[in-house]
């Protein structure tokens, strides 16, 4: 009698094989989580999340060649200045303006939002070397808190 091919990789599939007539799955993209990334992703993009941040959420991207991570928070203004630092992004570098990479965009859902102050501002890094962190702080409830997101790429 015979069997039809696919009944043949189903007795495969049961035992490792690939199926019949299956697909790789494409991965799934990132999404915003609550909470910190963990302690070895922050090393990896030469971050810190200050003391007293709230709302703290990200998204991580290990892609083909370099991995990201998207990062927001909220802090009182008085802990930007010491973020900045670390992020090795110069506070007197900060220009009015709103950036956000159109990844970072889709993936998180960032949405540069009407009747909002922003200033914007990246780091040196570069992809081999160092992690490149572009930075947008939204001002407008300062001096009381400020909304800090962060886009890192490291190769």
């Amino acid at each position: 009698m015979l069997r039809p091919a696919c009944g043949v990789v189903l007795g495969i599939l049961l035992v490792g094989g690939t199926g019949c007539a299956q697909e790789k799955s494409a991965p799934a993209e990132p999404r915003m989580q609550r909470g910190l990334p963990s302690a070895k992703v922050l090393r990896l993009h030469q971050l810190s999340v200050p003391s007293g941040a709230r709302h703290v959420a990200y998204a991580q991207d290990d892609g083909w060649s370099s991995y990201g991570l998207a990062l927001t928070f909220r802090v009182p203004e008085r802990r930007l200045d010491g973020f900045l630092r670390a992020a090795r992004v110069p506070k007197s570098a900060l220009r009015q303006g709103y950036f956000l990479g159109d990844v970072a965009t889709e993936q998180t859902g960032w949405k540069k939002r009407a009747g909002r102050s922003y200033v914007k501002g990246s780091s040196p890094g570069t992809r081999a070397s160092a992690p490149r962190h572009d930075v947008t702080v939204d001002m407008t409830d300062r001096p009381r808190e400020v909304t800090v997101y962060v886009t890192s790429v490291r190769g």
